[in-house]
């Protein structure tokens, strides 16, 4: 259930198929982006949406097995899918995990535009929420970027880098060019530089 690429997850497949049993990848997105611990004790990764039942599975490998673990991916989640042969799973992750990681470098981008610009930027957050860019990730992360954090980690920053890497990586592989995702990119690994890598990937800002 961790996030990784294609071809780590197909060959973890291929061990396992050697050995006859079934295998079955399971990458899960949350719902949820916010802190995921309420006195400065964290709970690891998707924990806390996972006893909620909100996180989405995104399966791929042996569909009999999917099917046989159908329940279980009912009580963790609100929806899974099945996406195919071993490695379709770690990718449709990665491309989500792309994408969030280039909304939040917008995101951090737009405050800072309008902040030195001499706009409020909570005023900026509640026209982005009554707009057609509405996110619940922008409500969420949004206010930690006009105050300048704290970013008490959900999400740390550098598995958002490692994710954006990854996915930078199946780009090229399948000759799909990425220039957003590339630049966001270059901005987590600025953050993660500057020593920011176990904070929240929204500090990304703060390495602006």
């Amino acid at each position: 259930m961790s996030t990784v690429d294609a071809a780590t997850s197909q060959k973890i497949a291929a061990a396992v198929a050697a050995k006859g049993a079934r295998f079955l990848e399971a990458p899960v997105v949350r719902r949820s982006l916010q802190c995921s611990f309420a006195t400065h004790a964290p709970q690891s990764g998707s924990k806390q949406p996972a006893i909620d039942g909100q996180l989405v599975i995104l399966a791929a490998g042996d569909e009999s097995l999917f099917a046989a673990a159908s329940p279980a991916f009912a009580v963790l989640g609100k929806r899974s899918f099945f996406l195919g042969a071993a490695g379709k799973g770690a990718q449709m992750k990665l491309v989500v995990n792309m994408m969030m990681g280039s909304m939040m470098a917008s995101l951090s981008e737009g405050v800072a535009l309008a902040q030195a610009s001499g706009l409020d930027g909570a005023e900026l957050l509640a026209v982005l929420d009554l707009g057609a860019v509405a996110a619940p990730m922008f409500k969420m992360k949004g206010p930690a970027l006009v105050k300048g954090g704290p970013y008490p980690p959900a999400f740390p920053l550098k598995h958002q880098q490692k994710d954006l890497r990854l996915a930078l990586e199946l780009g090229a592989a399948a000759g799909v060019a990425l220039p957003v995702a590339a630049a966001a990119n270059q901005s987590f690994v600025a953050a993660l530089a500057q020593g920011r890598g176990d904070d929240d990937f929204s500090a990304v800002h703060a390495a602006r």
